[in-house]
Order: C-alpha cells, then structure tokens, then sequence
C-alpha cells in the first residue's frame, strides 16, 4: 500500500533510475507544435503515468497555446492512483520545477492516504488539487 508522496522536478525525475517499487506521475507541458514533450523518464518504475497540462489557474489570461487542467485529466490521475495504490511503496510525482502542479498532486494523495505531507507549504497549484479532489468525490 502506498505509504510515501514526493514531488520533484523534471530534471531531477529524468536523472533517477526506476524505483520498482514505486510509481511516477509524470507531468509536463504540451507542446504547441508536436503535442508531445514528454519526459525521458528511465525504464524501471513499478507504473508510469503520463498527462500533460500547463501550470495555470482558471483566471489566467486566455491563450490558445495554454492548457488548463480540466475534470477530465483529473479523473484519469485519480483513477490511475487508485489502480496502483495497493501495489506500491511510493508515489513520486514531477512536473517542470517540482513546485506547483506536482506538489499539488502530492497534496491529494496524502490526503487520499493519510500520508504526511508538510501542510504549511503554499506553493501548489489551488486549481490543480482542487479538481483532483472533486474528482476523487465522484469516484468513491
């Protein structure tokens, strides 16, 4: 059962070998022009799930190279989560500066699984944990 969250950037998640008893949430950004950026994440993780959405909030200024997280990409990180959270140690999460989106993500799960989590830190993106707790609701 998974009893440990990290959250880390996307440098620092390209460099680690897999962890077989771990999973990754990998987290970048699409890209305008070919759709896909992503990471080059080493061969070893237990499970390795992939989503793509840009670290912005719902009142940041339309633009259309920009994608917001929506209900949809929430849902499939929660369902994802929930599949593997019996078979793994630890969930690692990244995202570009393992600061916004991945702490964010690492907020829900702690709190999906009663892990610690330093609830004093700020920096996570609102929007981000609050579609995946919505999400969670819909799915329990």
């Amino acid at each position: 059962m998974v009893s440990k969250v990290i959250f880390v950037g996307r440098a620092t998640a390209e460099t680690i070998p897999g962890w077989q008893d771990w999973a990754m949430i990998s987290i970048t950004e699409p890209d305008p022009v070919t759709g896909n950026a992503e990471a080059k994440v080493l061969p070893g993780w237990r499970s390795l799930f992939r989503t793509a959405f840009h670290d912005i909030t719902p009142d940041h200024p339309k633009d259309a190279f920009l994608t917001l997280m929506d209900e949809q990409h929430a849902r499939e990180i929660v369902a994802f989560v929930r599949q593997i959270a019996t078979d793994v140690e630890g969930i690692m999460i990244h995202c570009k500066a393992g600061i916004s989106r991945s702490a964010a993500v690492a907020k829900w799960i702690a709190m999906e699984y009663g892990l610690p989590f330093n609830h004093d830190y700020e920096k996570f993106n609102r929007h981000v944990y609050d579609l995946l707790v919505e999400a969670g609701k819909e799915t329990e």
